[in-house]
């Protein structure tokens, strides 16, 4: 099965609010994030790789070439674009009622692709959550008064990135100003689709120095981290 992952993005985050390096491709042990992500996928015998590019996209192109082991294909989805126009470009690459996998390339999980496969046959959609534990306490206010306070002992539900959608997620995609995660999902929560959560006992976003150094010390504890 198809799978697409987002590589266009201009790695602010991690470069401290300014364009930095492709983080899809930045190395972690001598392998890059995308290289990690692939592995997530072929373990469940899925191989074929669309990447989604825009930013240093001629990057891409070389990283590609290089990799024999997948089939990996890049789409250059254009410089800036958002991630809901990012996913317009793979419209045609699809057939009909055609299902795939949608990820980001900046980071890494302990995803079951095939089973997130049999909980979408009960529903339209499947995304990914993992528990996550705020580093500061939260205080729920309402016309400037606190209503709640809530600390350190507690954990959020935050969307993790891998999903399993198919053609008809092109109906929610309105224009090429439109993000998947702003937009897009919040029209097909409106539409009372039927939305399975897949939990992830293990996740990684990559977004600063910090993510970086903490994977690194995952996997040297672990190669198989993310894979069991």
């Amino acid at each position: 099965m198809k799978t697409f992952i987002f590589c266009g993005g201009f790695g602010t985050r991690l470069n401290q609010g300014k364009p930095g390096p492709l983080k899809p491709l930045f190395k972690i042990n001598k392998k890059t994030i995308l290289e990690y992500i692939f592995e997530i996928y072929n373990k469940d015998n899925h191989n074929d790789f669309y990447l989604l590019g825009g930013y240093k996209i001629d990057e891409l192109y070389k990283f590609s070439k290089k990799i024999k082991k997948y089939n990996v294909s890049v789409i250059d989805t254009k410089i800036g674009s958002p991630t809901g126009a990012r996913l317009n470009y793979i419209k045609n690459i699809l057939k009909k009622k055609e299902s795939f996998f949608l990820t980001y390339g900046d980071s890494l999980a302990n995803f079951k692709p095939n089973k997130a496969l049999q909980l979408k046959k009960k529903n339209d959609y499947i995304i990914s959550s993992s528990k996550h534990y705020p580093t500061y306490g939260v205080l729920n206010t309402k016309n400037n008064k606190l209503k709640h306070i809530y600390e350190k002992n507690f954990s959020l539900d935050v969307n993790a990135g891998f999903y399993v959608l198919d053609r008809r997620i092109f109906d929610f995609i309105k224009g090429n100003n439109d993000s998947f995660e702003k937009h897009v999902l919040p029209r097909i929560i409106k539409k009372k689709k039927k939305i399975g959560l897949f939990n992830l006992e293990k996740w990684c976003p990559i977004d600063t120095i910090y993510d970086i150094e903490n994977v690194k010390k995952l996997l040297k504890k672990d190669k198989k981290y993310f894979y069991v």
